[in-house]
């Protein structure tokens, strides 16, 4: 017996991903199943579906759907389709929702008014914009938000770290098959997120990670949010194409004003000039929704502080490319050299030229056995 969401699968798989058709079928007709089995002269005079769509549809076969499906859970996957009670309620807001979403791990409950928050910006990050989008992370995180973002290196990696910090919760939204070998220096984070929250794709496993997915899928981090901030993003940085996937969406920009001089500032005070809202902290972002006290009534415990960023000197605008990436991995707590070069995706020799840079900065400090933290 065919699986009702092997359906969706085989519609994603005919119409691509970012498709607005799903929503105008499940208003013309009673059910998925009475979509597929009107046939393909139907499809046509719909006057909707391209001639390469209705070729798709018709080439890939509901029997291959249901492999996908069988495969996917058989890697511990969950499967939600467009028509589950379980699918994320905002995405229904959005006009181009995914048919599918795979996931592993548990994904927050975000309905009703569950705050989320997706945290975003530009891979090469200085010190200073990650120490910011860890410390706004976990403050966010402990006031209760689900902190969403896309599991790459720079702000996103800080995004979820500091949710994950919190013991907060936290979703990683994929341009690629969730089992696909993408980014393998931060193979550690995803399964961390996985533990705090959920690995979320449209696309089924094995696919690969491509220059037009990312883009695709920067909607599902808007659309799962009431909110997105921008943290350090140049004039053409891929997180300003989630700020404008957010206000299309109708839902709040933020932005974290940076130096002028710096190219990694010149996205986010772009967004500020036409029209984000400018924010320092938590706080701020938490006010636009009425939850500014929940800061106050939650203190932290002095071992939360403990496991909080420190505050930490911004890095000076002419620390190499490598410096700002090694500062960017570490934390309070000591790490071996291997884990960083691990987390980096540096051989060792190049981490420990940046670590003695880092070192005559004075911002690392370095312990007996190669170990080193903030």
């Amino acid at each position: 017996m065919v699986d009702r969401r092997a359906y969706w699968i085989w519609m994603q798989h005919g119409l691509g991903a970012g498709s607005t058709k799903p929503l105008r079928i499940l208003r013309s007709y009673e059910n998925i199943e009475q979509f597929y089995h009107s046939g393909e002269e139907s499809w046509r005079l719909e006057g909707i579906f391209t001639t390469k769509e209705i070729a798709r549809l018709s080439s890939y076969s509901l029997e291959q759907a249901q492999a996908q499906l069988d495969f996917a859970e058989k890697l511990g996957q969950q499967v939600l389709t467009l028509d589950d009670p379980c699918f994320p309620s905002r995405l229904y807001q959005i006009p181009n929702p995914p048919c599918v979403l795979y996931i592993k791990g548990r994904l927050p409950d975000l309905g009703g008014e569950r705050l989320a928050i997706a945290m975003v910006g530009t891979r090469h990050a200085s010190g200073s914009g990650i120490a910011t989008a860890a410390s706004l992370s976990y403050d966010l995180a402990k006031a209760g938000v689900a902190i969403v973002s896309g599991g790459a290196l720079g702000i996103d990696t800080a995004a979820h770290k500091g949710a994950i910090r919190a013991e907060g919760e936290t979703i990683c939204v994929l341009g690629c098959g969730i089992d696909f070998n993408y980014l393998m220096s931060n193979a550690a984070l995803r399964e961390s997120v996985a533990r705090h929250g959920a690995l979320v794709s449209e696309y089924p496993p094995n696919s690969p990670a491509s220059a037009t997915t990312f883009p695709v899928r920067n909607r599902i981090i808007a659309g799962l949010c009431q909110g997105t901030v921008v943290v350090e993003a140049a004039g053409k940085s891929g997180s300003l194409i989630t700020a404008d996937f957010a206000l299309n969406q109708g839902r709040d920009v933020f932005a974290v004003p940076g130096d002028v001089s710096r190219v990694v500032s010149r996205g986010v005070n772009t967004l500020i000039q036409t029209g984000a809202k400018a924010v320092w902290r938590a706080r701020d972002i938490l006010e636009e929704y009425g939850l500014s006290a929940k800061i106050m009534q939650e203190p932290m415990r002095m071992d939360e502080i403990r496991r909080e960023p420190a505050e930490v000197r911004p890095l000076p605008d002419d620390a190499s490319p490598e410096a700002s990436l090694v500062y960017g991995c570490l934390t309070q707590e000591e790490q071996p050299l291997s884990a960083l070069s691990e987390h980096a995706g540096l051989d060792v020799r190049r981490v420990l030229a940046a670590l003695t840079e880092l070192e005559l900065l004075g911002v690392v400090r370095s312990y007996s056995g190669k170990r080193y933290s903030l």
